[in-house]
């Protein structure tokens, strides 16, 4: 009888958190981060804490998203100090621009790619 509440309860949490890839690509469009970094977060920091200067406005901000965290978070490994983070409102690419390289990376969900 245990092992068949935890495996209603597992599988009830994963439904919740998984949340429709739908419905997150569009919360995900309204987000922008349009960043040269200029300060790195913490080695165990596993938020997107990246801050340093808006492209456009040329002011001091940061890309904090409650909504993208998590996406844009998987491509940490790839940021260093001077690169630019690009993340267009509307788009669902998120792209790092180094000296000689750009890095593209498509929104994905449950194995299908949104755009």
């Amino acid at each position: 009888m245990k092992y068949i509440i935890l495996l209603l309860c597992l599988c009830l949490c994963s439904c919740v958190f998984l949340g429709d890839c739908s419905v997150n690509a569009k919360d995900m469009k309204e987000d922008e981060c349009l960043l040269i970094v200029k300060k790195m977060p913490g080695i165990h920091d596993g938020r997107f804490g990246y801050e340093g200067v808006n492209l456009v406005t040329k002011e001091k901000c940061n890309c904090k998203s409650p909504i993208s965290d998590l996406w844009w978070s998987i491509y940490k490994e790839h940021i260093e100090l001077g690169d630019t983070i690009i993340k267009k409102k509307g788009e669902l690419i998120f792209s790092i621009h180094k000296k000689d390289t750009v890095l593209s990376f498509n929104f994905e969900c449950e194995g299908k790619v949104y755009k």
